[in-house]
């Protein structure tokens, strides 16, 4: 046994690369909600937010995720919704429709489950929760077919390329120097600023870059940036004064 485990390697949890699921989801919770719910919610559980447990990917991104339609991953969120797992509300900016957000919940508030039960019983069994259909995964007919309410889809808030949870922590990097920066977790325009550069320059550069602004914002000349679209539009600007910066009094300082 111990030649065969030097082999190969087992992971490392110590590394935050990992993300959790409660053990009472898979102990009965995914029985019952099935495959769909259980896709959609390891999605959540990947992109939710640390410490407040909120997340807002795509349906779409959930759905390239795991390679199933956005129809399916409807399916899933209603499952979840009607066992309280996950609740969901509406982001609208100027009245407009943008996307949702969900909110991971503690396992002490998830629907009670019973012995052999299989689908989720609302009002009795009879009908489907009517709030449901404002997030776009409908009621059912005939306890088969899945109804699609007629809203538009959320927009892509991350490309494939780049997960929402690396741009999450990028933008929390922005909390020194903006105080309201939590606005920008919801802005769409500052998320795919910050995922250009990150294709563009690496994820490991943003991050040395947004750790450098706090101390340039202070200095006289220097290029004042409190936002992702700034640190675009600034960026040769602000790597030019860091050089000039790093001559001039021969700080180290990494980009």
């Amino acid at each position: 046994m111990a030649e065969q485990l030097t082999l190969f390697k087992v992971r490392d949890l110590r590394k935050k690369d990992q993300f959790k699921i409660d053990d009472a989801y898979l102990n009965g919770y995914a029985r019952v909600c099935g495959i769909d719910a259980t896709a959609v919610y390891n999605s959540l559980c990947r992109h939710a937010e640390f410490q407040t447990q909120k997340a807002f990917p795509s349906q779409q991104k959930i759905a390239y995720e795991h390679k199933i339609s956005v129809r399916t991953v409807r399916r899933g969120l209603k499952k979840l919704i009607d066992y309280k797992i996950v609740i969901a509300e509406q982001i609208r900016e100027k009245g407009k429709f943008r996307s949702y957000l969900y909110t991971l919940l503690n396992k002490s508030e998830w629907k009670k489950i019973t012995e052999g039960q299989n689908r989720p019983m609302v009002d009795g069994g009879t009908k489907t929760d009517s709030r449901f259909t404002a997030y776009g995964v409908g009621p059912t007919k005939d306890n088969k077919e899945q109804r699609i309410t007629n809203i538009k889809d959320n927009t892509e808030l991350a490309t494939p390329s780049v997960a929402g949870k690396e741009i999450n922590d990028l933008i929390e990097k922005f909390k020194e120097v903006n105080p309201s920066y939590q606005r920008l977790f919801r802005n769409k325009t500052q998320r795919s600023a910050l995922e250009r550069m990150v294709k563009s320059h690496g994820q490991e550069k943003i991050e040395k870059i947004l750790e450098i602004i706090p101390k340039m914002n202070g200095k006289q000349y220097a290029p004042v940036i409190t936002t992702p679209i700034q640190l675009e539009e600034k960026l040769g600007l602000l790597i030019a004064f860091i050089n000039k910066e790093r001559n001039k009094s021969k700080m180290v300082i990494e980009i």
